[in-house]
Parts: C-alpha cells; structure tokens; sequence
C-alpha cells in the first residue's frame, strides 16, 4: 500500500492546512488523516525537484529521498531546511537578501507537542488578531533565541513550521515571540 502522504489528494489538503497555518500564526492546524511525522507530510507537500531541501541532522533515510526527487543541499543554500527541535541550532541558513527576501529559509522543525511544555510563548504579529500564548513540548530554547537573530534584519529572515506527529504550527519571520515564564 502506497503511503498516504505521497498521494495528491493528501498533499492537496495538507497544502491547505500549511497555507492556514502561515495566515493565522500560533494556530494549531491538524493535517487532515495524518498518522504519522507531520513534519514529513508537510515536506512531501512543499519540496519538489526544484527546490532545495537540507537535512544537517540526517532525519530522512534514502527512501524519503527518493519520493522527495531531490538530493540533499546545505543548510546556508537551502530553501527548506528539515530538523529535530530537541536538538540545539548548530548551522545557519539562508536569509535571503533585500532584493529577494522571499528566498530566506523556511524551517520544519519536529516537536513532541505543540501545547503542555515547561516555557509559555507570547506571539503578536500579522494574522494575529489578539495575542496567542503556546507552550512547546520538546523545543530547544536555543531556536527561538537564533531566530530572534536571524529575523533581526526584517524583511530578511526564516519562517519556521513546527510539527508533531499529527500537527503544525506556522510561525512566519514577522510575528514576535515573547518568552512568558
């Protein structure tokens, strides 16, 4: 049986939820019978031949990358970048520059939950009509800290997608976050 997040009707509605995600950062969006790594069904809907797609942590085995069609590129170069939230930052990405900001990274990281974690988060921003507070499961502090540095210089930046087995979170480079404990 052909996995389910290779299908295009899958993609489809996981595009969906991705695209609500990114227009209402801080929401939980569930991807539609999604059973397993969200984190990998939102990468089988995004990246394709064209894009570029880096793996520091080495989480995709050869058959992932074979259904992606794509080979692995460095973190600095890449348009996506895949990674396990738990682990600390050690690479940096693509920016993009002030003629192009849409080039700027867009990182999938994977968490054990997206609500119940230690540290609560503020996030204000577009597409956020009052503040929302969330509290990460399995998230490195280091994260937030070097996305503060690396969204510094707004339009340029990263966008970062959280996932857990079954969810994603959207948190574009122009919403604020704000350590709340």
């Amino acid at each position: 049986m052909i996995d389910l997040i290779w299908q295009a009707e899958f993609q489809q509605a996981a595009f969906r939820c991705v695209l609500e995600a990114f227009s209402r950062p801080g929401t939980i969006n569930t991807l539609p019978e999604c059973q397993h790594n969200a984190a990998l069904a939102v990468l089988a809907t995004l990246v394709d031949g064209e894009s570029s797609l880096a793996d520091p942590q080495q989480l995709l085995d050869n058959s992932h990358w074979l259904r992606l069609q794509i080979k692995p590129t460095a973190p600095e170069r890449a348009a996506f970048i895949f990674c396990q939230g738990t682990r600390p930052v050690d690479f940096e990405p693509n920016l993009g520059t002030l003629a192009s900001p849409e080039h700027g990274a867009t990182l999938v990281l994977t968490l054990d939950a997206l609500k119940g974690g230690d540290t609560a988060y503020q996030l204000t921003g577009p597409g956020i009509e009052t503040a929302v507070l969330f509290a990460p499961q399995g998230l490195d502090i280091s994260w937030f800290k070097q996305r503060a540095d690396w969204n510094s210089a707004f339009p340029l930046g990263v966008d970062m997608l959280l996932a857990t087995d079954e969810a994603v979170l959207a948190l574009p480079r122009s919403t604020q976050i704000k350590e709340i404990n």
